[in-house]
């Protein structure tokens, strides 16, 4: 009877043991998972930090006076201090005549043509 005891005690020790490597497996796999998720989430924070330094300096140029003399003089061609402005003029003969739209006149139906159209649907 003793020995089937320490049987049993053995065989559910090992049962045991079985489990709490099986839940160590478990939480050593979701260890390695989770520092993978770590390791990804540290490289996109890493580049997204790059991303805002670039936009904080684009942002810190683009109101800038320098940035604004740039834009004034390439794009909507201004002048800056002590620059000649000169405006090309097109000659006033090239300066097109509008012509008048004469809207053309209905003609008036006769009164036969009213009494036609009522008593058969149709103009004649």
């Amino acid at each position: 009877m003793k020995e089937r005891l320490k049987y049993v005690l053995v065989i559910a020790g090992g049962a045991l043991l079985l489990l709490l490597l099986a839940s160590f497996n478990a939480r050593v796999a979701e260890l390695n998972r989770l520092r993978r998720t770590h390791q990804q989430v540290s490289t996109q924070l890493v580049s997204l930090q790059e991303t805002q330094m670039v936009l904080q300096t684009q942002v810190a140029y683009a109101t800038s006076e320098a940035a604004v003399l740039e834009h004034a003089y390439q794009e909507d061609r201004m002048v800056r201090p002590g620059d000649v402005l000169v405006v090309p003029l097109a000659p006033s003969s090239s300066t097109p005549t509008p012509t008048p739209f004469i809207a053309p006149v209905a003609r008036q139906r006769a009164p036969w043509e009213y009494w036609f159209a009522l008593f058969f649907g149709e103009s004649p």
